[in-house]
């Protein structure tokens, strides 16, 4: 049942719906998008309430308007497309401009919710988000069942598809992450069980820009808190610790959220972390290559530790991803070929994407320093 003042102000039909309780003032709006839906897991007509009371606990604080955005409205669940979700996205905003006469939003997103609400911005959403929150929003990927799925059988879900590490989509997100974020942007994770929340690891759930060839730009704010997947959206009380960081964003922004909880870094909590990258086809694709060295602590990482669904690249080449080691910080090698390298630093803890194909760039040789290794970890 739903609580007697909320109203669904999307369309008939139940394509998408779109919640608010209680009168609408000419304040902020603050559009909550969910996270992954299994099948069956909700109803139409019934607002699933994935943030519990968080609607009613900001706008009873922060003085703004918060809208619950739905964009499942099928017993299915999540099983399309991420941008697909994203053009829903676009037409709940265009129906709370239209009610509110305000066309400016800022965004709270949960799990894949955060990626709904990245995409939308890329799509030429930008300019409407001033702010944008992620809840344990995997911005690198998830290496999970049922996410696992060959890029060729294009199965359901296909959301979750487009969550894995190695994919086409996260691949043009995080390339471009500038056009798909907001001016305040900032990321907040749970763990439970080491460097992970359940579900998404902490690893994966800090964003930052990267240059070509992988060394990170520019860094936003990212929080830990000691939460599951399952529990960090439900916020049921004002002393709940996500609840004060995301009244103190909603309100202030980066600033706000600084003042209840200073920016930290994913290598403080020693988590593993992910090394995205492209490879152009040459002759000894599928012969061992690529595989990864990192010279801190000579670990390779080759074989099934190499991870590509066979998705490309605008220009054509693969896309793989590695889960690299806690503590790994330093210089790592890409070996594309014999005695063929390219090398990339990475930073303990940090997910990075090395936007630039391997092999377009100059190539080094073991005798530089280091011998290519026999073992494999």
């Amino acid at each position: 049942m739903n609580r007697s003042g909320m109203r669904n102000y999307g369309p008939t039909g139940y394509l998408w719906e779109l919640w608010h309780e209680g009168p609408i003032r000419d304040r902020q709006n603050v559009v909550l998008v969910h996270g992954y839906r299994l099948p069956l897991s909700t109803l139409p007509g019934r607002c699933d309430e994935q943030f519990s009371r968080l609607d009613r606990l900001l706008q009873a604080c922060c003085d703004c308007n918060v809208w619950q955005f739905e964009y499942v409205g099928s017993p299915l669940g999540t099983y399309d497309w991420v941008p697909v979700y994203a053009s829903r996205l676009d037409a709940a905003l265009n129906r709370i401009s239209e009610i509110t006469g305000n066309d400016r939003f800022s965004m709270v997103g949960y799990s894949m919710g955060g990626l709904i609400a990245r995409q939308f911005i890329a799509m030429g959403g930008q300019p409407r988000v001033d702010k944008l929150l992620t809840l344990a929003t995997p911005h690198m990927g998830v290496h999970l069942e049922p996410f696992d799925i060959p890029y060729a059988e294009h199965l359901y879900p296909r959301g979750g598809m487009q969550m894995r590490p190695d994919s086409r989509f996260l691949w043009d997100l995080n390339t471009n992450v500038e056009e798909s974020t907001a001016g305040e942007f900032a990321s907040v994770a749970g763990h439970v069980r080491g460097y992970s929340d359940g579900a998404v690891e902490m690893g994966s759930t800090s964003l930052v820009k990267c240059a070509r060839d992988g060394s990170v730009e520019r860094s936003f704010y990212f929080a830990g808190v000691s939460r599951s997947h399952l529990t960090i959206n439900r916020i049921k009380s004002e002393r709940d610790e996500v609840f004060r960081l995301v009244r103190g964003f909603v309100a202030g922004g980066v600033r706000g959220i600084s003042q209840e909880r200073t920016s930290e870094k994913p290598g403080d909590y020693g988590v593993p972390f992910f090394l995205t990258f492209a490879v152009r086809k040459g002759p000894d694709a599928g012969k061992g290559y690529p595989y990864v060295v990192a010279r801190k602590s000579g670990r390779c990482y080759r074989g099934n530790r190499v991870w590509t669904q066979g998705a490309v690249t605008g220009s054509g080449a693969q896309i793989y991803t590695v889960r690299l080691g806690c503590r790994e910080d330093g210089e790592v090698r890409i070996y594309y070929g014999p005695a063929q390298y390219v090398t990339v630093h990475v930073v303990n803890g940090q997910s990075v994407v090395v936007a630039q194909p391997v092999g377009d760039g100059p190539v080094r040789h073991p005798q530089d320093g280091l011998a290519a290794p026999a073992a494999a970890v």
